[in-house]
């Protein structure tokens, strides 16, 4: 059933659903929207705004994108900030055609399930259903179809990442063990927890355009509008859908002019547009601390132990193999006590959290370097066929990062970095017409 939405709400209810859409970015459109910069008629709605390797961009595309950024970020809805948004607006839906259509050339599609299953997802996240959520969304003037279309390039493009960005990302020993021993060498120096809006520049004749936006977002945002929603809508990072969260950063690991700046910076401050190697960047320091490279062995952990036992040798290659074939499937705790039903005899033990410390050394080194829900090899014992997985660990403030937290974070930022990079070659390889 549906439910109906006043209007006096309509704004921050919205609002809050985009803001709170943290692992997607919806697109709405709006039938009002753009009346400022096409001139309004609904018959002008269907004009092409861009076209990107001859598939259009219309300009109720546009419109749509539009009233989303106003609507989510808290921007003043007036012709001077659509006409300063139109730029980057028609720029991110240009990414997004070049999403889908490199997909689509790698074969990979989205299916109406996945579809349905995160539209479902972000209902659930602002405690709707579907049908309340589009009841909501139409109050605004903004068609189901719009967000839809978002979602789809947002699957789309985190598939191709997955295919070929992926394989091409490693982060070897080294760079873990120099990481850890950065933050131990930064001991008793700030580090900073950053968000960011990052504004790509791909040749110089934007350059004026993007920083001019981006002086253009840093007083909406310095007027009250959310950093967070406008990193959603704008940011052309890996972490805009987190709102352009980058965690706790230490001196050095920016680049050198960014890095100055932040150490310039009040907690609660954010910058105007720096100036990057490859775009603007607007840093907004949430919070700083100082580095403290505590005792690795107050990490707490939480293992189980999964068990084949055999009563004679007969068994004991059978029992190594099932516990082989365990050990490279299983992912999650769940799964251990899931094979505990289709392979006979074996057994799950669970060993509550405990200190790094007091656990065994044998066993501290077999599980120090694994990540959470990640299993040992097998190894044979005096009860028979047994490895052990980390359910649970919790790092102290001011503890040394355990190897897999650093291996992931550096991973991400590799991914982060790889992907820009292939949507930008993918732009300047692409035939792009903008009459707007």
């Amino acid at each position: 059933m549906t439910q109906t939405v006043t209007r006096p709400t309509m704004k921050s209810l919205v609002r809050n659903a985009l803001l709170g859409a943290t692992a997607l970015s919806i697109a709405l459109t709006s039938g009002t929207a753009f009346a400022q910069i096409s001139g309004g008629a609904q018959g002008q709605l269907g004009r092409i705004a861009a076209i990107v390797n001859e598939e259009p961009i219309t300009v109720a595309d546009v419109e749509g994108r539009m009233q989303l950024a106003i609507v989510s970020s808290g921007l003043p809805d007036n012709a001077e900030t659509r006409q300063r948004m139109l730029p980057q607006v028609i720029r991110l839906l240009t990414d997004e055609s070049l999403q889908i259509q490199e997909a689509r050339e790698r074969n990979l599609t989205v299916t109406e399930d996945e579809l349905t299953e995160d539209l479902e997802a972000a209902a659930q996240r602002n405690r709707m259903d579907i049908d309340q959520l589009k009841a909501a969304l139409a109050q605004a003037g903004v068609p189901w179809t719009t967000m839809r279309q978002q979602m789809l390039a947002q699957i789309a493009w985190s598939k191709v990442v997955q295919r070929v960005v992926r394989q091409q990302v490693t982060v070897p020993d080294s760079e873990v063990t120099a990481y850890i021993e950065r933050i131990r060498a930064n001991a008793g120096k700030p580090e900073y927890q950053v968000a960011e809006i990052f504004l790509a520049v791909d040749n110089t004749t934007n350059e004026a355009e993007v920083q001019n936006l981006g002086e253009r977002l840093v007083e909406q945002i310095g007027r009250g509008a959310n950093f967070s929603a406008v990193a959603r809508q704008f940011s052309q990072s890996a972490g805009a859908a987190n709102g352009g969260d980058l965690g706790w950063i230490q001196q050095g690991q920016l680049e050198d002019n960014l890095d100055r700046s932040l150490q310039q910076m009040q907690k609660g401050q954010f910058s105007r547009p720096i100036r990057g190697a490859a775009g603007y960047h607007i840093l907004w320091l949430r919070d700083q601390r100082i580095v403290a490279a505590g005792d690795p062995k107050n990490i707490q952990i939480s293992i189980r132990q999964f068990v084949v036992p055999f009563a004679s040798t007969e068994q004991v290659d059978p029992a190594f193999a099932a516990a082989k074939q365990v050990s490279e499937q299983a992912r999650g705790c769940e799964a251990l006590e899931q094979a505990t039903q289709a392979v006979p005899n074996s057994q799950v033990f669970t060993q509550p959290m405990t200190r790094m410390g007091d656990v065994p050394q044998q066993i501290a080194d077999l599980v120090s370097t694994l990540g959470v829900g990640q299993a040992t090899a097998p190894m044979m014992t005096d009860r028979g066929a047994m490895l052990l997985m980390v359910c649970d660990r919790i790092v102290p403030e001011g503890s040394l990062p355990p190897p897999d937290q650093v291996r992931n974070a550096l991973f991400q930022e590799r991914m982060d970095l790889q992907q820009r990079r292939y949507l930008r070659d993918l732009r300047r390889n692409a035939t792009i017409e903008t009459r707007m």
